[in-house]
């Protein structure tokens, strides 16, 4: 949830790509449509032309003589994190693998890319949410994948800090 001016606003997707947008906690229908100069954004009854970029659980929008940070919610990808845990990574739209950058047991950083994905011809770097050991790598290049499927396992930090203390 996000304020923009006196309105709350919070942004949940759909599975069929359109999205409900709740101002101020009444729910209104949504609908974008791309263009070649920006975006058409539909609330409502209200159409406004709109730029955008997405990063991850952002968008960032220039509409209204503004720019906004909004956090977009999406359930599909959010059950399949609660799922897998926050220890695995999950593929944010359906695609291929290009690359794999890293292996099972390597040590990562917060951020590292832990490989390339393609998806509707255009190719995105997936990366660590954390640092960590790497438990598991679930695809390899060429493999296709759905929305929502486990890429990258870390192990979980407290198996991580039992593994340390055994060494030590």
């Amino acid at each position: 949830m996000i304020r923009i001016g006196e309105n709350e606003i919070q942004v949940v997707r759909k599975a069929d790509g359109s999205a409900t947008v709740w101002i101020d906690g009444v729910a209104q229908d949504a609908a974008l449509r791309d263009g070649p100069a920006g975006a058409d954004l539909q609330v409502g009854d209200r159409s406004e032309r709109i730029w955008y970029v997405v990063d991850g659980d952002t968008v960032y929008v220039h509409a209204f003589g503004r720019a906004h940070a909004v956090p977009v919610v999406d359930p599909e990808e959010r059950k399949a994190r609660e799922a897998g845990g926050e220890d695995t990574v999950v593929a944010p739209t359906p695609g291929t693998v290009v690359t794999v950058s890293v292996a099972d047991g390597d040590e990562v950083q917060d951020r590292q890319v832990l490989l390339v994905i393609e998806s509707m011809k255009m190719q995105s770097e997936i990366t660590a949410s954390r640092a960590g050991v790497v438990e598991r790598v679930h695809l390899q290049v060429g493999e296709s994948f759905e929305k929502g499927a486990a890429l990258v396992s870390l192990v979980a930090e407290d198996e991580e800090a039992a593994e340390e203390e055994e060494i030590a």
